[in-house]
């Protein structure tokens, strides 16, 4: 059994030590309150009519049933069941922010299922104890942890002594569960520069790799090679599964800067190289967070809407909306709606005002357009012609946060380096709506995209969006 498959094994260990955890936090809970809230013998009963009453227990059962699924869930969403060592600290600052976000799922199970008969103290009684008996049981878990580790030390042998390496040791010294035992490091062939050797603890070179398999406990070989030694590493793979000893070969390559993911494609083994890794269960999230605040945004802004729909109207004449072909997803080209702030013949009047442009890309950007009406410009200032783009991401082509969505034509004459800002959903707003716009050149703009894309998380949006109101509410959003 490899770490890692050893590591699954015990993180299914603590996700039951968390439920159980939850659960007897709950009960405990309910009795506190029940004694020092209420002066009450626990379970309470609760009046529910003319000399009825009903146990507390059949009150608590609906909400309780969930959130041992629940709170597992949630800390495996904030990263608590990775398999490494966390300080005292991130720990206390995870637990702290998972409790919020249950406290507020208690609150909307309670409005589900009892509504008027569930005690509100109780939700307070459990976000008061939950870090405390988490940090607790994380406490035992990992003393669990080191004793199966110290039972059951893995003896691990690393082929290659580059800087990579060197960075894997220093990470197996960070694993929770136990700290492997590095036998040391073998020279590879493809390692000819004395300069590049980051480490001391040499044993030889790769050609000693099968006595020492026969002459030593070696549970586990990495092999710290770039993909493009792999016919050269695969004879030696072989000889470790001869004697049955695990092998990795570390994925990273000179020749391309993404990182490769096996993935099982009905049964063909495919090497995956994304440009950005992002966990599909975090889209979905964020697709479903999309909906929920286009819904909310298109039912507060209805009135706004309808106001400009009426200022457009009645001062110029011309179509409503303005309609124009974007490039969405990886270049699938929708219809973008906004309102119309220019005259209706503005497109057959570009060439006139070419001179004018300032844009130092393929994108044609002229702040103040003589093209534009009265009314557009102060749609344009508060951007309030951006809100029929809440119908865009319904229809999902777009998102609320995201690289803005270029013409194809400009998208044509794009640096190859720069259509990568296309691999992710676009949005109604980004990184450069709030950190310039106009003010930044095309570059900075397209490093800035790029940037939201290799480091996009749920947190990044909605501090963008938090951003994007205040930028909005001080008129500098056009």
């Amino acid at each position: 059994m490899t770490h890692t498959q050893a590591w699954r094994q015990f993180r299914a260990g603590m996700v039951a030590a968390d439920a159980v955890a939850i659960f007897l936090t709950y009960v405990l809970a309910d009795m506190l309150r029940c004694h020092l809230w209420m002066q009450t013998d626990w379970p309470e009963l609760v009046p529910i009519g003319a000399g009825e009453y009903l146990s507390s227990v059949r009150i608590h059962m609906k909400v309780l049933a969930l959130l041992p699924i629940g709170w597992p869930v949630i800390l495996g969403f904030l990263g608590w069941y990775e398999p490494r060592w966390r300080p005292l600290g991130w720990l206390a600052r995870t637990t702290v922010a998972g409790t919020a976000v249950l406290a507020l799922l208690m609150a909307g199970l309670a409005l589900l299922f009892e509504r008027e008969l569930y005690p509100r103290a109780q939700i307070g009684f459990v976000a008061a104890l939950l870090p405390a008996t988490t940090l607790m049981v994380r406490g035992i878990t990992g003393l669990a942890g080191r004793w199966i580790g110290s039972r059951h030390r893995r003896h691990v042998l690393i082929v290659g002594t580059s800087r990579e390496a060197v960075r894997l040791r220093r990470l197996l010294r960070t694993v929770a569960l136990g700290r492997p035992t590095v036998a040391g490091h073998l020279r590879g062939p493809w390692e000819t520069d004395p300069a590049r050797i980051e480490t001391g603890a040499i044993i030889g070179d790769l050609d000693r790799l099968g006595p020492i398999l026969d002459d030593q406990v070696i549970d586990e070989v990495i092999f710290s090679a770039p993909l493009e030694q792999l016919s050269v590493v695969l004879p030696y793979v072989r000889q470790c599964e001869e004697v049955g000893v695990t092998a990795h070969v570390q994925a990273e390559s000179m020749a391309c800067h993404s990182l490769p993911e096996m993935v099982d494609f009905h049964g063909v083994p495919l090497l995956t190289y994304s440009p950005a890794r992002h966990s599909p269960e975090l889209l979905s999230i964020k697709r479903v967070l999309d909906v929920v605040v286009g819904v909310i945004g298109i039912c507060l802004t209805a009135p706004i809407m309808l106001i400009c729909a009426i200022a457009i109207k009645v001062t110029t004449p011309g179509p409503l909306l303005f309609r124009q072909c974007r490039s969405g997803l990886n270049g699938r080209p929708f219809m973008m709606c906004k309102f119309r702030t220019m005259e209706p013949d503005a497109e057959a009047r570009q060439s006139d005002v070419e001179h004018l442009n300032e844009s130092d890309g393929p994108t044609f950007k002229i702040p103040k357009d003589p093209r534009m009406t009265w009314i557009g410009k102060i749609l344009r200032k508060w951007s309030l012609d951006e809100l029929p783009q809440l119908f865009n991401v319904l229809q999902g082509d777009m998102s609320i946060v995201g690289p803005r969505p270029p013409i194809p034509s400009e998208v044509k004459e794009y640096d190859r380096w720069q259509r990568r800002r296309l691999s992710m959903r676009p949005g109604l707003t980004c990184l450069w709506q709030i950190k310039g716009r106009h003010e930044l050149g095309f570059d900075e703009w397209m490093q800035l995209d790029l940037f939201y894309i290799d480091h996009w998380s749920l947190k990044l949006d909605f501090l963008i969006m938090c951003r994007t109101v205040t930028t909005v509410l001080a008129g500098t959003g056009a």
